[in-house]
């Protein structure tokens, strides 16, 4: 659809003939080695893996990383309802796109034009390509990078804002579907939209309806904002049913190793697929291309369960341990009671610490079992594995070691320092809430990118794009202004990181003219 609003580091060695770029397999990220002192290896990508695959079809997640790095298959089930709004009363007999929500498609009739709104239903499960991030965005920064892949075989940033550019992405799209059984395509913006490479073809047009006239703004132009936030988490879009057993990742250093050097020095935000070389796409193109004719998965693993149970598992301990640390200097025995709790499963009777010295490795079965307790099982399956679920396998991994390095050591330390003394040192607060604040950096999962506290009559929504916010103070805990002045133009302090607040109220009454933004 065509509508548009106007931190890693990898330590790489270096030798006498300058920087030597390499890339680390996610196994290797994975050894026996249970130190707890050793600290993963900075060029693995598997933290990354796991957080676009447990982000997938999640309207957050994919606001906030809009350079998506993922191309997955699914399929949209039979009586599933699609729309289309347009500005005359003709069906689409071409390419071209549909929203799942009614809200988005409405956007494209509103006034001063007339609305012709049509409503599809899938009359058989269609088959679809999904690329992940905010892969509807039309700018050059790299929403669209995945998807110059198999249009151009190469990323054209040059073509990423041109409609009629778009159109050709469309129809070279769907060449490639015809040939490999693709009916359309899934890409998000403010909504999930589907780009349909035939309008009758497995679909059936429910009603075709001229709407009576409403005002763009503010109704429309925001009000779509309420169903993006339906997506906004776990399980985001259920319309569409992934199959990750396939899955493409441009973070699978076997498939883009010329991406390592590329991602050097730069923070998360700014990963792309711009600098891939032939090479790589050729081999992007050659995982897609035999998608329709891969062996199917022999594991009936559920991936998408497996990683939402361990963010599940760790997401709120950790923020709450983060908070406790932070705000109280005296907090590590309470700290401790939580570490305790998140490894209750894997304090094991016999890891006990010598009577001196400060050693941890007495708790190295601890660790071990904590880090492989969620995987431990697949591993042993690995010939019932496809080349994408051993990516997913070791991505979970290398995920869940470091977690459990840092508890497991949070947890060998106040052991030592309860056997030497009657209280937790303070001295541990500052040294755990340190440890904390680098694991959730380093995990960087995006359920902790909220408004704190929370707007009570308000929806939290993401700048869809590299947006400009036109406020002398975007810091201002609440703004408004008249409606004809839109809340994002070019020109102003950028803030890609920064969200705000609409009011549910405001938006949808359209009181006085007004909506209100709050910061938080």
């Amino acid at each position: 659809m065509h509508w548009n609003f106007r931190p890693l580091v990898f330590l790489l060695p270096i030798t006498s003939d300058g920087v030597q770029f390499t890339q680390v397999p996610l196994a290797d990220s994975t050894t026996d080695d249970w130190d707890l002192n050793a600290v993963p290896n900075p060029n693995a990508t598997g933290r990354f893996v796991f957080d676009t695959v447990a982000s997938l079809l999640q309207h957050w997640s994919n606001t906030r990383y809009h350079s998506g790095h993922n191309i997955i298959p699914g399929t949209i089930p039979t009586g599933t309802l699609l729309y289309h709004g347009r500005q005359d009363s003709d069906v689409p007999t071409t390419r071209e796109w549909a929203s799942f929500d009614s809200e988005f498609a409405r956007i494209f009739c509103a006034e001063p034009v007339d609305c012709w709104f049509l409503t599809l239903v899938t009359t058989r499960p269609l088959r679809v390509l999904y690329f992940d991030g905010s892969s509807a965005t039309k700018n050059g920064d790299g929403p669209i990078d995945t998807q110059d892949l198999l249009t151009w075989g190469a990323v054209l940033p040059e073509r990423a804002k041109s409609v009629p550019w778009d159109y050709e992405r469309l129809h070279r799209l769907c060449d490639l579907g015809d040939s490999i059984g693709i009916d359309a395509y899934i890409r998000m913006q403010a909504n999930f939209e589907v780009m349909l490479c035939n309008f009758t073809d497995g679909l059936q047009t429910v009603t075709l309806s001229r709407l009576e006239d409403e005002e763009r703004f503010p109704h429309h132009a925001y009000n779509f904002l309420h169903a993006s936030a339906w997506y906004d988490h776990y399980p985001g879009e259920t319309r569409i049913q992934l199959d990750l057993t396939q899955l493409v990742s441009l973070y699978d250093v076997e498939v883009a190793p010329s991406l390592v050097s590329v991602r050097y020095g730069q923070e998360r935000r700014a990963h792309r697929v711009l600098g891939i070389d032939e090479r790589d796409v050729n081999a992007v193109l050659q995982r897609v291309r035999a998608i329709p004719s891969a062996t199917p998965s022999q594991s009936g693993i559920d991936w998408s369960m497996l990683f939402k149970v361990i963010r599940d598992r760790y997401a709120t301990r950790l923020e709450v341990l983060q908070n406790i640390l932070a705000t109280d200097k005296a907090a590590a025995p309470r700290a401790f009671v939580i570490v305790k709790m998140a490894l209750s499963p894997y304090r094991l009777y016999s890891a006990v610490p010598p009577p001196t010295g400060s050693d941890t490795a007495w708790a190295a079965p601890v660790f071990r079992l904590c880090a492989q307790s969620h995987t431990s099982f697949i591993e042993s399956i690995q010939s019932k594995l496809t080349t994408s679920e051993y990516l997913l396998l070791t991505s979970a991994q290398e995920t869940t070691r470091e977690i459990c390095r840092i508890l497991v050591g949070m947890w060998a330390e106040g052991v030592i320092n309860l056997r030497d003394s009657p209280t937790l040192s303070e001295s541990l607060t500052a040294k755990w809430k340190s440890w904390v604040d680098g694991l959730m950096s380093w995990l960087d999962w995006s359920l902790w990118t909220k408004c704190r506290p929370a707007c009570e009559i308000e929806v939290c929504a993401l700048p869809s794009n590299i947006i400009y916010y036109n406020f002398n103070d975007y810091r201002r805990s609440r703004v408004t202004f008249p409606v004809h002045r839109s809340p994002w133009r070019s020109g102003m302090r950028q803030s890609p990181a920064v969200f705000a607040c609409l009011s549910r109220t405001l938006v949808s009454r359209s009181v006085g003219g007004f909506f209100g933004i709050c910061w938080c």
